[in-house]
């Protein structure tokens, strides 16, 4: 597959919990290859439960895909196990449950195998995980547990490289962490994409971080897609500056879609 072709693909995407529980509506998106793109909005508005089921670990929360297709490099796996997904090549980096917290931080790492098809030996990969992560070469012996929560964020993705993954998905970031660990996270995997030829797919709620580094952003809302574009025309889009990168007055509307509505029907009735 050549840079620029559509990695994966997710067509009217519908997700439900529990038979009854609609948490996904029609969501489409794709990613291409060596892209870093970024699934951004609130929390509740859908970006981990479509993560979950490109992953194949919807099947925890009792939730399935009831509608449309995921394609990764063409062939379909949506409602396939998590082994299955993996063994093709998408790693997930997961909100919650990073790390084994009473396995040290080698441990941790040892119980990671590449993937078959990976062209770099794990000891290559390892030696480029401590080179991203120096601090993680310190912290051999220490129990995941005791880590703090930059240090966790570090092993999973690095538990996630050393699978030797095509597509990376890594959910939250920057979760509970200070806004400089949070910038070295994001250019740290600007350059994993670069030097491991590795495709990201990022949920964050951080717009303005997210954005410094992603190539294309997809705005969520309620399940559903509601804005799409590249970085400069998101940061640029004046309800996208209000309601997702902390400028103008937040406290006036309700939502993104709510803007929408006013805006259309001060053109249409007004």
């Amino acid at each position: 597959m050549n840079n620029g072709e559509v990695l994966l693909n997710v067509e009217k995407l519908e997700v439900v919990y529990h038979n009854i529980s609609t948490a996904v509506q029609g969501v489409s998106l794709q990613v291409r290859q060596h892209q870093i793109v970024a699934a951004l909005g609130v929390n509740g508005a859908g970006k981990t439960t479509t993560l979950r089921a490109i992953s194949g670990f919807l099947g925890t929360d009792d939730a399935k895909v009831t509608e449309g297709k995921i394609e990764f490099m063409g062939n379909s796996i949506q409602n396939k196990p998590p082994h299955a997904i993996s063994m093709k090549g998408v790693l997930l980096v997961p909100e919650r449950d990073k790390l084994f917290e009473n396995l040290t931080v080698e441990e941790n790492l040892d119980v990671c195998t590449p993937l078959a098809g990976t062209k770099l030996s794990r000891k290559d990969l390892l030696e480029r995980v401590y080179t991203y992560f120096p601090v993680l070469g310190n912290l051999k012996s220490r129990l995941g547990g005791y880590l703090s929560g930059g240090e966790r964020q570090m092993l999973a993705i690095s538990s996630a490289i050393l699978c030797g993954p095509i597509l990376l998905l890594i959910d939250e970031l920057s979760l509970g962490l200070a806004p400089l660990v949070v910038e070295e996270l994001l250019n740290l995997l600007k350059v994993i994409r670069d030097e491991q030829d590795v495709t990201i797919l990022l949920v964050e709620q951080n717009a303005m971080a997210a954005l410094e580094i992603a190539e294309y952003g997809y705005i969520m809302e309620n399940g559903r897609i509601v804005f799409a574009g590249d970085p400069e025309r998101l940061k640029s889009h004046q309800d996208i500056q209000e309601f997702y990168l902390g400028q103008g007055d937040r406290e006036s509307r309700k939502s993104y879609r709510d803007v929408k509505q006013y805006r259309r029907s001060r053109r249409w009735y007004g």
